[in-house]
């Protein structure tokens, strides 16, 4: 008996679902056809969200533009806003370091289609807000209540993605 692969098997059976379901439906000269509402057009012809893509983008740009410029321009200040921490040359490299990926990233959402850069970026803001203020919120003992601004603004803008999806 030859062995299957479970890849092939889920193909097989997805494929037999998708033809039974087919198989079932209404002839659709039998459904009758249901009126949008207005929002639901609207939201339709944009895309989906509540807010549009390049909303969530720009917004992206505005926001993570202004905290790279800091990590690269002013980062002993900055990281002092937040942390009660003597800053050596290790640390500041690499906030310089985060500033300019920052940027980088700020200037492919402004380049690229909101379409190809949607995803990728909306995983981005929620991996970096639990990777990023939310862990150094709970294990850092950042100065409060000056630290909930970078939390807070994190997941606004990540709000905002989960609304344009």
């Amino acid at each position: 008996r030859p062995e299957t692969r479970p890849t092939a098997m889920r193909a097989v059976l997805l494929s037999a679902l998708f033809a039974s379901v087919a198989a079932f439906a209404p002839p659709t000269a039998l459904v009758p056809r249901v009126v949008d509402a207005p929002l639901t057009k609207a939201l339709v012809l944009r895309g989906g969200g509540v807010i549009s893509k390049e909303t969530f983008a720009t917004t992206l740009v505005v926001s993570n533009g202004l905290f790279g410029l800091q990590f690269l321009l002013i980062p002993k200040f900055f990281i002092s806003q937040f942390f009660e921490k003597e800053l050596d040359a290790f640390h500041l490299f690499f906030a310089r370091f985060i500033g300019v990926l920052i940027l980088g990233q700020c200037a492919l959402l402004k380049v690229c289609p909101s379409e190809t850069t949607f995803l990728p970026a909306l995983i981005t803001q929620i991996a970096v807000g639990i990777m990023g203020p939310l862990k150094a919120q709970l294990t850092l003992d950042p100065k409060m209540p000056i630290h909930l601004f970078p939390v807070i603004t994190v997941f606004v803008c990540a709000g905002l993605g989960l609304l344009a999806f």
